[in-house]
């Protein structure tokens, strides 16, 4: 029995021995991982998520130029001599394309002015029966307006026709130039901007929006896919669920809101891009390969 005592009394005291020890280890071990928790200091309890993690928001930057693909984007302008129509085209993608015809449509030359390094077009207008002017871009991506007296011929630069201008910023989609400076436009990737006198009106957000000297105000319809200025009205393409295609509304530019219908294309195609060109008291639109008159 006494040596059952002994036995038994050494191996508690070896037990108690080694839970010192390994108690010391563990109290080195936090002095040197927290040593400022060994100066008796409190510390603060910590706090865990469970199940949902959340992070820091990151701010969404401004954006500066266009994130839709605005280089198949058209326009169409009508002389009563001379026709004209052009592709955007992009300073960093597909080149922009400027035709004319003569007969009303029919056929089409090619008269883009490559040897003058455009890049872009944002603008085109008829200013004359025959003669054509554009805003685009050349090297850099530089704006300038050019303008030919030999029906596509030959163009030249014009600086004060560029100063007089109204077009869509070539590099930043949500910026308006006009004569009086930059303004933002009402959305981030603005097109199809036409401007005649005080009547200034582009495409934003599948909407027609019309500048009235000090900020741009919607116009009626919805689902807007082009724009033009007859004198002082506004013609805006646009999808209608009475119209199985492409129908036409004419806008009166006093900001009234007032719509009046032109008529519909029926069986045109809506989904791809749309330029309209008023002539006389009707519309004429370049849907896919085809003009389409409407009425």
């Amino acid at each position: 029995m006494r040596r059952f005592g002994a036995a038994r009394w050494l191996a508690i005291t070896g037990v108690l021995a080694l839970v010192v020890v390994v108690a010391g280890l563990a109290w080195a071990a936090y002095q040197h991982a927290n040593p400022d928790a060994a100066r008796g200091e409190a510390q603060p309890v910590p706090t865990f998520s469970v199940g949902v993690r959340t992070q820091t928001p990151t701010p969404t930057p401004t954006p500066t130029a266009s994130a839709v693909d605005l280089t198949q984007a058209r326009m169409l302008a009508i002389g009563s001599e001379v026709w004209w129509r052009a592709t955007a085209g992009s300073c960093a993608g597909p080149a922009p394309v400027v035709e004319r015809s003569y007969d009303q449509g029919a056929t089409w030359t090619d008269v883009t002015p490559a040897y003058l390094g455009i890049a872009q077009v944002q603008t085109l207008e008829a200013f004359s029966a025959r003669d054509a002017e554009l805003v685009g871009a050349t090297a850099g991506c530089e704006a300038q307006a050019l303008r030919t007296y030999t029906r596509g011929e030959f163009w030249d630069s014009y600086p004060d026709v560029l100063a007089a201008s109204r077009y869509v910023d070539l590099r930043d989609a949500g910026s308006v130039q006009l004569p009086s400076g930059p303004v933002p436009a009402p959305c981030p990737a603005a097109f199809g901007l036409h401007a005649f006198g005080d009547v200034v009106a582009l495409v934003c957000d599948d909407r027609a929006w019309s500048w009235s000297g000090a900020q741009w105000v919607p116009l009626a319809p919805e689902r807007a896919l082009a724009v033009a200025v007859d004198d002082s009205d506004i013609l805006v393409a646009h999808q209608a669920a009475d119209c199985a295609g492409i129908a036409i509304a004419r806008v009166a530019a006093d900001m009234s809101g007032v719509a009046s219908a032109v008529g519909c294309a029926e069986g045109t195609d809506a989904a791809g891009a749309v330029a309209i060109a008023a002539r006389g008291d009707g519309v004429v639109a370049w849907i896919g390969d085809a003009l389409v008159g409407i009425p």
